[in-house]
């Protein structure tokens, strides 16, 4: 099953590739990834096409360190709600909590950890991507999206005791230590930042406790799956409203190809064909109520004859267009031909 992530993990990946003489938006077609859904937190992009995406970048721009310099580009504003959960948390140790809790909601591939065994507090962080290069140019951009934002809830002057990768190293040792500031070692058993244990009762300075609550209310609702098919319905309704619906166009919008998208609404106990009938649904009703005709109602949800939306107007409520207009406007059934009222 194809592995969806928020197209943010991308966000200014075009700047820096313009910024070391190459065509971002060139990288970015290249591996299908619409250049407008890096931008865009509600869109979404395969993660093995965006990880290629800094892997191709690194080698062809002979940038060893694109991951370091994307992250550092990138900053915490890039990971959307998340950012907004930590930087509003009532302690650094609340902060890299919401992290390990709600960075799988957004990142499926992902997983954090914080460890508190003895010695110094890790963060130890570890994604599913498979490709060895591009994994690498994934983990050291997030490790130092997470710098950032220790930086962001600790204080400018939090510094680690030292930073650890899995893999060798890649770029020359001196960028490591200009990015991270302190020793980084290689080949170890975590992509973790160490630091000292003191930090993590460490109060957050000019929080929101709304906006914490808020993003943490948000987050907590969110699952990959259910997420997805969230914004298939949304850009479902949009399209319709556009008069120009259909798997092809609700799967360009998400940056998706259509097969992908098919399988991961099958994984989360849906159809596209059933989230566009449940839309169709829903609009109808809506627009019942405006008085406007059933001819008008059936342009509006993309039916090219009206007869296929009467049949799925008695489906869904029973009634013919004509009689849920006149009952969702609050008018009186029609009476039958030859009908009488009664005096009175």
């Amino acid at each position: 099953m194809a592995i969806l992530i928020r197209g943010t993990i991308l966000y200014r990946v075009r700047d820096l590739v313009a910024d070391l003489g190459g065509d971002g938006e060139a990288v970015l077609r290249r591996y299908g990834i619409d250049p407008v859904a890096t931008d865009d937190f509600a869109r979404y992009v395969s993660y093995v096409d965006a990880a290629a995406v800094l892997g191709h970048a690194a080698r062809q721009l002979d940038c060893p360190e694109f991951g370091l310099r994307l992250g550092l580009l990138q900053g915490v504003e890039s990971l959307g709600p998340l950012g907004v959960s930590l930087r509003n948390a009532e302690t650094v140790g609340a902060a890299v909590g919401n992290v390990c809790r709600f960075l799988g909601n957004i990142a499926p591939a992902d997983t954090a950890e914080l460890i508190e065994a003895q010695g110094p507090a890790i963060y130890s962080y570890s994604t599913m991507l498979h490709d060895e290069f591009d994994r690498r140019q994934m983990v050291e951009k997030n490790l130092t999206l997470a710098l950032l934002a220790f930086r962001l809830v600790a204080g400018e002057d939090f510094t680690p005791i030292k930073v650890t990768f899995q893999h060798e190293r890649s770029a020359p040792r001196d960028r490591y230590r200009d990015v991270f500031g302190c020793q980084v070692a290689f080949g170890q058993e975590h992509n973790g930042i160490h630091f000292p244990k003191a930090y993590l009762g460490r109060g957050v300075r000019a929080r929101d406790q709304a906006a914490l609550e808020l993003a943490e209310e948000y987050l907590g609702r969110l699952r990959p799956s259910v997420a997805l098919a969230e914004h298939v319905r949304e850009v479902t309704r949009r399209l319709l409203l556009g008069h120009e619906v259909g798997l092809r166009q609700v799967a360009q919008a998400l940056s998706v190809h259509e097969r992908t998208l098919q399988r991961e609404l099958a994984a989360s106990g849906t159809t596209f064909e059933r989230i566009l009938d449940e839309v169709r649904k829903a609009m109808a009703w809506e627009l019942a109520a405006t008085g406007v005709q059933a001819a008008q109602i059936a342009r509006a949800l993309g039916y090219a004859e009206q007869s296929g939306f009467t049949r799925a107007c008695r489906r869904w409520f029973g009634e013919s267009p004509r009689t849920l207009i006149r009952q969702r406007a609050g008018e009186p059934p029609e009476q039958p031909v030859g009908h009488v009222r009664p005096a009175g």
